[in-house]
């Protein structure tokens, strides 16, 4: 016979689990990644958005065959995104993934030892 879903589900403590160091952990690490991410990204953005309206002559300057510092500027956008993105990827997969399934196991093992249901 086959169990029901609801007896099959998981006891999970989400209270322990918030409070958890590792938990704490997998919230300070992604922070410590995303934010001075988010700041640069934002930072070249907008300097961007800057130059191209308070310097049009060193936007317009040609780097080879019209070409011009803008377009390349401009370019580099997309470049950081796909950059950024692979680093994060990387980041999840060495350190964010076994952070999280830590703290996931704590929390079951909580969950078992007070009953809780999810």
């Amino acid at each position: 016979m086959q169990e029901s879903s609801q007896e099959h589900q998981q006891h999970i403590d989400w209270k322990a689990a918030e409070e958890s160091p590792e938990f704490r952990e997998l919230i300070a690490a992604r922070r410590r990644f995303v934010v001075p991410a988010t700041i640069f990204f934002l930072s070249w953005y907008f300097g961007f958005i800057l130059l191209a309206g308070y310097a049009p002559d060193f936007f317009g300057s040609s780097v080879y065959e019209g070409l011009t510092v803008g377009y390349v500027w401009a370019l580099t956008q997309f470049v950081m995104v796909g950059v950024l993105g692979l680093m994060y990827l990387k980041r999840a997969q060495n350190v964010y993934d076994p952070l999280a399934a830590k703290a996931a196991q704590v929390a079951l093992d909580a969950g078992r030892d007070r009953g809780v249901r999810s």
